[in-house]
């Protein structure tokens, strides 16, 4: 009796202990994401590619500032918005028409790392607070989700279509139809965001397609093949709709970037650099493992340094961390498997295969060193340890300690680190107003020498943040000479940002004295 006693007030004391841990840690989720948040909803973004095309993209489709009211310059940013997927500036636009705040652009990178967690715990079953955490320890998520860049947005799509397929792989049954809509609401988000995912994508679903195939003719369901093939080629024209509308109008479904099929140079606009050199393999793997990085980590990872430039963002200790959990989760597998015939568990296993798999692309792909292009490979790094870890069968021979609420602990660890080093500037508002923005970067002697309805040619070109002594525009800060920003002249006018003044036609050159 008293033996049972004392069992019964030990499974009760764990079961508090578990209770008190789980509600401090989704007490520091909860805080961590309201952080964020009011980050994204009150700062304007001021790196560098939200300000050149981002923002002005999203104005351009929401509306905000059309065409007629500011054009980009001739050499980037005009063959960009023609070609490049826009469904992120599309989202941007909305948000900024609906809420009349250009912050609100930040907004669809938050949103999107917050539906990716909500992702996690209806298909995988990993805790919001142990999701929040572990993902928001990335570098790149972290300084990425209150911004106006689109490469989150886009490879949290990527990252659904990667953990889908991985579903696909470790599930003997075909999915259902839920599950096949959420895998291609993932492709099609992927793909009409960034073109470098559009390559990914295409391949990431051949793989899907063949595991689908082979569940198919092996259980043969009374789905017909007649109505299953219509279904997928109306899917991929949607998920590849960017592609297919560059192939129509220009010819080159990567337009306007220069690609070479079969010797001919198809229709293009730009013939953009490579930011590499050495051993594109080697390159990845010293990027992911944070050597010779720059030193703070930030949306881009600039550095004036141009052996560190653009390198790095996963934090190589967070990186080895999780690959050498994931290797020692797959072993444990292993033998538990060999040492039990009731066993037959594979999550492991094809989550290591599957970490292979997709190391592929980035492995080989120009400029994959850029980190910020490829996030999916580490958002799903992260994402499929924490499913394997939140498996209720896996508390039989995992441990005792390896659990999601101590796991939660340990993730806790680097996220301190994360916000000790990044937090101050990405963790909380720095009250970036667009009134601050416009101050600094827009010259009011060249928005003084605009007149009512004038057709203007803003002469501009990339330069540092020393906006107010040079003697153009900065080419960052051009789309706020717009009429839009500028309430107190009340009149309208047109303005064209340009490299060149050879653009310019008949438009008013500013300045003139150049």
């Amino acid at each position: 009796m008293l033996n049972s006693a004392s069992k019964h007030k030990q499974l009760k004391q764990l079961k508090e202990s578990k209770l008190g841990i789980e509600i401090i840690l989704s007490f520091i989720a909860i805080t961590l994401v309201i952080a964020i948040f009011f980050k994204a909803i009150i700062d304007l973004d001021n790196n560098y590619d939200p300000g050149w095309y981002h923002l002005p993209f999203a104005g351009r489709l929401g509306g905000i500032l059309p065409r007629e009211m500011f054009i980009g310059d001739e050499k980037w940013f005009e063959p960009r918005f023609d070609g490049f997927p826009l469904l992120a500036h599309f989202l941007q636009g909305i948000f900024w028409r609906i809420t009349r705040r250009i912050q609100s652009t930040n907004l669809v990178s938050f949103f999107s790392v917050i539906g990716y967690l909500f992702f996690l715990r209806s298909y995988f079953k990993v805790p919001l607070y142990l999701s929040a955490i572990a993902l928001f320890s990335i570098p790149l998520v972290l300084t990425h989700a209150t911004t106006s860049f689109v490469d989150l947005f886009g490879n949290i799509g990527t990252s659904i279509l990667v953990m889908m397929t991985y579903s696909f792989y470790k599930n003997r049954q075909l999915p259902n139809i839920k599950e096949l809509a959420i895998a291609f609401v993932g492709a099609a988000i992927a793909a009409n965001t960034k073109t470098q995912l559009q390559p990914l994508v295409f391949v990431i679903l051949i793989v899907a397609g063949i595991r689908l195939g082979w569940l198919y003719f092996q259980q043969k369901p009374t789905v017909k093949l007649t109505k299953v093939i219509p279904i997928a080629l109306v899917a991929s024209i949607i998920i590849f709709a960017t592609p297919v509308k560059n192939t129509v109008l220009y010819q080159n479904p990567l337009y306007p970037i220069k690609i070479q099929i079969g010797g001919i140079v198809l229709n293009h606009k730009l013939s953009p650099e490579a930011y590499e050199g050495g051993n594109r393999q080697i390159n990845w793997v010293k990027s992911v493992l944070e050597i010779n990085a720059p030193l703070f980590w930030t949306p881009d990872q600039w550095s004036g340094d141009i052996d560190r430039s653009r390198k790095g963002g996963f934090w190589g200790v967070y990186v080895v961390f999780n690959l050498l959990l994931l290797i020692g989760l797959a072993l444990r597998e292993a033998i538990v498997n060999n040492s039990s015939k009731n066993s037959t568990a594979r999550e492991a296993k094809a989550a290591l295969f599957t970490a292979i798999a997709m190391s592929i692309i980035p492995l080989n792909f120009p400029q994959s060193h850029e980190l910020r292009y490829f996030m999916y490979w580490m958002i799903c790094l992260v994402s499929l340890n924490l499913y394997l870890i939140s498996l209720p069968k896996n508390k039989e021979f995992i441990g005792r300690w390896l659990q999601p609420k101590y796991v939660g602990l340990l993730y806790t660890i680097f996220l301190t680190i994360i916000l000790i080093k990044v937090g101050k500037f990405y963790a909380k508002p720095s009250f970036i107003t667009l009134d601050k923005h416009l101050a600094f970067g827009v010259k009011s002697e060249f928005v003084n020498q605009i007149k009512p309805n004038e057709q203007v040619c803003l002469l501009s070109k990339h330069i540092g943040e020393d906006t107010q002594t040079a003697p153009i525009a900065a080419l960052k800060y051009a789309f706020l000479y717009s009429s839009y920003f500028h309430p107190e002249l009340d009149y309208d006018y047109s303005i064209r940002a340009a490299l060149n003044s050879e653009v310019c036609g008949d438009r008013t050159i500013i300045p003139s004295n150049l």
